[in-house]
């Protein structure tokens, strides 16, 4: 092979790979921003009782985000839906064989439920 077309291949060998990794990382920050612009979801302190689950599930619907308030040493799981049951099943760890140890839902203002449970 000629000098001239194996650099030619290395040189179409680095771009390629160069394009793969910009790629991928434009799909990371895409996502992210998504992330950043959700109204629903994210860490955020607010005041209230999170000595219980249904006291963070309160707090969520008052403030209508999913969310963690701490009050809780163990796994928490929070999460949202159209009603009672899908936010329960929406919550973190809902799937993971823990025991849940409390739980609580409140409705929010625009009808949206929330709901926290936590784990053992």
């Amino acid at each position: 092979m000629s000098g001239g077309l194996k650099s030619f291949k290395a040189f179409v060998s680095r771009a390629a790979l160069v394009l793969v990794v910009a790629l991928a990382l434009a799909d990371v920050a895409e996502a992210r921003g998504r992330w950043r612009r959700s109204s629903s979801y994210g860490a955020v302190s607010a005041g209230g009782d999170t000595s219980t689950a249904q006291g963070v599930a309160e707090i969520q619907a008052r403030i209508g985000r999913v969310g963690h308030f701490g009050g809780n040493s163990g796994y928490e799981g929070c999460g949202s839906g159209p009603t009672p049951e899908a936010a329960l099943r929406n919550c973190c760890y809902s799937n993971s064989g823990m025991a849940v140890v409390d739980q609580g839902v409140a409705q929010g203002a625009g009808g949206q439920w929330y709901a926290c449970k936590r784990y053992r």
